[in-house]
């Protein structure tokens, strides 16, 4: 179809719309689901739903949790943060939940507004960012069994740019179109011409022969045939001198190949022309921004935003869509308080008093469970519009939307809660407690920790917790040792916990803490372990590494054996105890073995007191 076609034109249009009239007829009730052909329509009705929104839950889908190092119960908020990172950087998010919760002071109630959103960092250009990125088969066989569309996903994932990249990409946009101009203006350096070699002189004669051809025929538009960059250099140069009449443009198509397009034009309209395309290029770069609009809204918009166990949906977010993770953890602190002035972890309200006191699993599907039961009163809360979101009977966990609307419900429900029980709240309404009341603010800007039992949270908004850990100890020794072995060689100071940090390192703490100062005096450094405590450790982490340590092959546990015995084994001896080991009241111990633990119904170690 000629550009200038009008009639044509105009019937493709009315097919067009025809085509568009009999989709919209088709489109399935639900309309929650975001990818790249519906992005562009519903973006004003996302950012709507931000600014009327109370507050905001969000959840993410990943291609993987954890990279290459394990998390340590011992983990200091900074440690932690220096794994986040390394995970953060290498797997990627590939489905964003957002859910909007509105109330309504008239009817005294919530409503739900839902998108479900694929992301995919699709190249918009050759000079756009192409990233690369790892997969976790467990994560991947998980998004598999809960029915995850891959196809969706890669075929239709909404793209993003960091607003870096986005500024990056414009100028060098903007200086290609610069060229581009500069090289149709003659006399200057982009327009000199270059020497036709020999051998492309029958090219470019077949190439003029179909030009000719063109002038003379009706046609408006001719497609050139495939060439190099150079010799559409030489098309360029050669066609320009001799037909003014004609625009010629280089076009991708399907596929990636370049072939050059010429139009019948005067120069008005070739000068049109030119501003229509740079308006068009820079168009498609604002598109290919995508999805990252929607966390700039979400920025702007200052809300509270609700997560559950959401230091990895922030970690994501920010590296994906703001900018690459900083190197530091104040940095990150920084970073993450400009995008998300609020942030709020249900994880971690659930597991604070006087929460976890009544709720003994705090996994979100296990949690809603909970919230639904007395002593909790959770509200209705519908669809704000039909079809906009969830309802109470849908059950589709693992969709990062569904998440983030459970996630959100069970703020309500437990704010409510804490409203009665301070009674802040008014109990005609179920202890109401909106996401702006001082009873939440000690939940603010704390993102939950896992599997630390000292310092539960991150502190965004502050100092961190720095809790007593006299009772821990770093012990290095041989690849061949076991978690028995360890709970041998302490088994002299009761029950042990043996946090494995490698092949031949582990942090070793006691629950009765008192009897901490005797240790390294007792059990001291030998050839084949090394041992400190928690705080020598920290300090020694960034000197020069101990010499490795020699090992005689016996293990703890082997000296107990009675083939080690000096009759051969015909009599079982004990261990020789030193005159300080024998002064001491031996007990029972437990190994770090979660069957073990779970004998011992007391706590392992007294947890911290928090704000």
């Amino acid at each position: 179809m000629g550009l200038f076609e009008g009639g044509n034109l105009c019937s493709r249009v009315d097919k067009m719309s025809l085509n568009c009239e009999r989709r919209s007829k088709r489109r399935p009730k639900r309309t929650m689901e975001i990818t790249s052909r519906n992005f562009k329509e519903r973006l004003p009705e996302i950012e709507a739903a931000i600014d009327s929104a109370s507050f905001l839950a969000i959840d993410g889908e990943f291609t993987g949790l954890n990279a290459y190092r394990g998390i340590s119960p011992f983990d200091t908020p900074s440690e932690r943060y220096d794994k986040l990172q390394e995970s953060a950087r290498q797997f990627l998010l590939v489905q964003f939940g957002l859910c909007t919760f509105h109330y309504d002071p008239a009817t005294d109630s919530f409503s739900n507004q839902a998108f479900n959103i694929y992301v995919w960092p699709r190249p918009c250009s050759r000079n756009a960012p192409d990233p690369r990125f790892l997969c976790q088969t467990s994560s991947i066989d998980f998004l598999t069994n809960q029915n995850f569309d891959f196809n969706k996903l890669f075929k239709q994932g909404v793209s993003y740019l960091r607003p870096s990249e986005l500024e990056k990409l414009k100028n060098t946009m903007t200086g290609r179109q610069e060229n581009r101009r500069l090289s149709q203006t003659p006399g200057t350096d982009q327009n000199r011409a270059i020497p036709i070699p020999e051998d492309q002189e029958p090219f470019l004669a077949k190439i003029h022969k179909q030009i000719e051809e063109f002038v003379k025929s009706d046609d408006q538009q001719l497609e050139l045939e495939k060439c190099n960059g150079f010799q559409r250099r030489l098309v360029y140069q050669t066609a320009k001198e001799k037909y003014k009449d004609l625009s010629l443009t280089s076009i991708t198509k399907t596929g990636g190949d370049r072939v050059i397009c010429v139009i019948k034009a005067d120069e008005e309209q070739q000068q049109n022309m030119v501003w229509l395309k740079d308006q068009a290029e820079l168009s498609d770069l604002e598109e290919a921004f995508g999805f990252s609009r929607v966390i700039q809204k979400m920025t702007e918009s200052g809300k509270l935003v609700v997560g559950h166990n959401m230091i990895l949906d922030i970690a994501h977010t920010l590296n994906q869509f703001c900018g690459p993770l900083p190197e530091t953890y104040q940095d990150f602190k920084v970073m993450t308080t400009a995008v998300f002035p609020q942030l709020l972890d249900t994880k971690l309200m659930a597991n604070t008093i006087p929460f976890k006191q009544e709720i003994f699993n705090s996994s979100l599907e296990e949690l809603h469970k909970a919230v639904c039961l007395p002593p909790y009163n959770l509200p209705p809360v519908p669809p704000k519009y039909s079809g906009s979101g969830y309802k109470a009977d849908s059950s589709n966990f693992h969709e990062a939307g569904f998440d983030a609307y459970i996630t959100g419900l069970c703020f309500i429900a437990m704010s409510n809660r804490l409203g009665l029980l301070c009674g802040a709240g008014d109990k005609t309404k179920a202890g109401r407690v909106l996401p702006d009341s001082q009873l939440v603010h000690p939940f603010l800007n704390k993102l939950y920790l896992m599997r630390i039992a000292d310092i539960p949270y991150m502190n965004l908004a502050g100092e961190d917790l720095k809790p007593d850990r006299g009772h821990v100890f770093h012990i290095t020794f041989p690849a061949e040792w076991k978690t028995a072995d360890l709970v041998h060689l302490f088994s002299s100071f009761g029950y042990v916990f043996v946090s494995w940090l490698d092949d031949t390192s582990a942090f070793v703490s006691l629950k009765e803490k008192e009897m901490a100062p005797q240790v390294i005096e007792v059990l001291k450094s030998s050839s084949s372990y090394r041992i400190q405590s928690y705080k020598d450790h920290v300090a020694a982490k960034n000197m020069v590494l101990p010499t490795p340590l020699q090992y005689s092959g016996i293990t703890p546990t082997l000296e107990k054996m009675p083939f080690m015995s000096s009759n051969g084994g015909a009599e079982l001896k004990k261990r020789p105890l030193s005159p300080e080991q024998a002064a001491i009241k031996r007990h029972k111990s437990v190994s770090d073995d979660p069957e073990v633990v779970k004998i011992e119904r007391k706590k392992t170690f007294e947890e911290p007191e928090w704000e």
